[in-house]
């Protein structure tokens, strides 16, 4: 059709004309696969806590670290280094080991990357259908990295683009999925792999500070890699898939000392404030409930509660702000004392459990799964789990 127009009749102004055009699809992110995995060498922590008490030898602190390793509620570790092995001990001894550290990282995290994503990946019919990979640590900073090495092991297309997500913490498994999430509903032919790799045990210190060693009393070696893509709306899923409805993020006020990580020349350390457990306490329960009212929902409206592992205090505090029974995050309890604290990776634990318990429900279960971030800031996702 051709339009005329004779600017001698032009109409008296009005309103500016209402186009009419097609709203774009929306898509939500779904994370199709999931996969996890750890280092083979199994840790007892009763066993540790005497290797380690022996290192200390002052018999006082001895006795300090046999109860705090007790208090863990920790009964095995995953560790790709042993931390207590005399020739270990003998290096964490030395200043200026970071380097040395970085390239430890590397050369465990690269094998356990490569495997854990390629257990995510495997329903994927062509990888190049993969346009996007996130990868999170705080434990190790090597660049080209773990995510180049995986990209060329797995056959990714050299195309495809990259984020990797540092010192973000127990937090930084949300952080990828939301990074993620962003990127398959822009892309919604396109898929993202993230992938959480955290290797604390190679930044372990033995010197003269009781803290560093208490400190390394909770972590623990894993990765997990999972698969998102993006759906419409109603579109019926398999089970097991898991429906990202939201992520959320709150900065607590005056929690900076809470969670604290730092570089020294001796490799990466965490500080935990004495006060932590009383941060999130009286944060987590108006964040939840904030992010909540954003989606039209309550509390009770939630089935499955995937709280961040991180220790006895961090599990019993958020379920204490959020007034649940013990039983509620009892995934987080059980991950916890078969793997101990493996900063972002642990969720990833916790929501791989929550899959495999099937259970008696019918339909989606709504949940919610969150972590810590040095801030202090909870990082959180509202999800619904396909049965």
């Amino acid at each position: 059709m051709t339009l005329s127009f004779d600017p001698r009749q032009r109409p008296a102004p009005t309103s500016p004309p209402t186009l009419e055009r097609p709203s774009p699809p929306t898509t939500v992110a779904v994370i199709e696969s999931l996969a996890t995995g750890a280092p083979a060498h199994v840790v007892d922590q009763r066993e540790a806590a005497r290797r380690t008490a022996r290192i200390v030898g002052d018999p006082v602190a001895a006795e300090r670290v046999l109860r705090v390793y007790d208090n863990t509620r920790i009964a095995t570790r995953r560790l790709a280094i042993d931390p207590t092995a005399a020739e270990f001990v003998e290096f964490s001894s030395r200043p200026g080991t970071v380097r040395e550290r970085m390239r430890l990282f590397a050369e465990h995290a690269v094998p356990l990357a490569v495997d854990v994503a390629s257990r995510a990946i495997a329903a994927v019919d062509d990888v190049a259908d993969i346009g996007s990979v996130v990868f999170v640590t705080s434990t190790g900073f090597v660049a080209p990295g773990v995510d180049v090495a995986v990209i060329k092991r797995l056959g990714l297309p050299a195309t495809v683009s990259r984020v990797v997500v540092n010192f973000m913490g127990c937090a930084a498994a949300v952080n990828g999925i939301r990074t993620a999430s962003d990127y398959v509903r822009a892309h919604p032919d396109r898929k993202a792999l993230v992938i959480c790799l955290e290797l604390p045990s190679v930044n372990a210190v033995f010197g003269g500070d009781v803290v560093e060693i208490v400190t390394h009393s909770l972590f623990g070696d894993g990765c997990g890699a999972m698969l998102v893509g993006a759906s419409e709306p109603g579109h019926e899923l398999p089970a097991g898939q898991i429906v990202v409805r939201d992520t959320f993020s709150r900065l607590f006020a005056d929690t900076e000392d809470g969670i604290v990580l730092g570089v020294n020349d001796d490799g990466i350390t965490c500080e935990l404030a004495r006060d932590l457990p009383d941060y999130i306490y009286r944060g987590v329960g108006p964040a939840i409930d904030a992010a909540l009212a954003e989606s039209g929902l309550v509390r009770g409206d939630v089935q499955l509660w995937a709280i961040h592992p991180g220790g006895p205090a961090i599990l019993e505090q958020s379920a204490r702000s959020l007034g649940l029974a013990r039983e509620r995050s009892s995934t987080g309890w059980e991950v916890l004392a078969e793997y101990g604290n493996m900063l972002s990776v642990a969720l990833v634990f916790v929501l791989e459990r929550l899959i495999a318990d099937r259970g008696d429900h019918e339909g989606p279960s709504t949940g919610v799964a969150f972590s810590f971030a040095p801030g202090v800031t909870l990082e959180g996702m509202l999800f619904d789990l396909v049965r």
